[in-house]
């Protein structure tokens, strides 16, 4: 068994009961966030400049704005009812349908919730996605090209 796949089923094992920090869930995330994470389509809405490249600034830039469109009552934090939303309301249009289905489990607000609040302010979703992309930006240079971006579909 090699050393990666130790240490990613130990995240995926203390993750399903209960004992992921936000920073191993940024690296794990779930299976299903993950894939819809790493789709074209959602590095698409990201590329803000459409150079096929997503920056920091970028990737940053675009997860305020999702938490801004989640934030309905707009007093800087979501709560339950924001996170899941309301029946018929529950896309954020920002993301891809499955990226928002996969966004707004509670699985999900409970990985960003830094301070164990049940709530996620915009600091922790942010540093919550600035963590991802961390992960993904394999050489550092502080942006994603589509490989850095599929990496995790294909197995890299």
């Amino acid at each position: 068994m090699t050393t990666q796949f130790k240490n990613t089923a130990i995240a995926a094992l203390l993750a399903t009961i209960g004992f992921a920090t936000p920073a191993l869930a940024a690296m794990v995330g779930t299976g299903g966030y993950n894939t819809e994470l790493h789709k074209m389509e959602m590095m698409k809405m990201l590329d803000a400049n459409g150079d096929h490249m997503v920056t920091h600034e970028e990737f940053t830039t675009h997860y305020g704005q999702i938490f801004d469109e989640l934030d309905t009552n707009h007093d800087g934090v979501l709560d339950t009812k924001e996170w899941v939303g309301v029946k018929g309301h529950e896309q954020v249009s920002l993301t891809t349908g499955g990226y928002s289905r996969e966004l707004r489990k509670m699985g999900m607000m409970k990985a960003m919730d830094a301070d164990g609040d049940h709530k996620v302010s915009k600091d922790e979703f942010v540093q919550f996605h600035q963590k991802i992309f961390t992960t993904m930006d394999k050489n550092s240079d502080q942006q994603l090209d589509p490989q850095e971006w599929l990496a995790k579909q294909v197995g890299n």
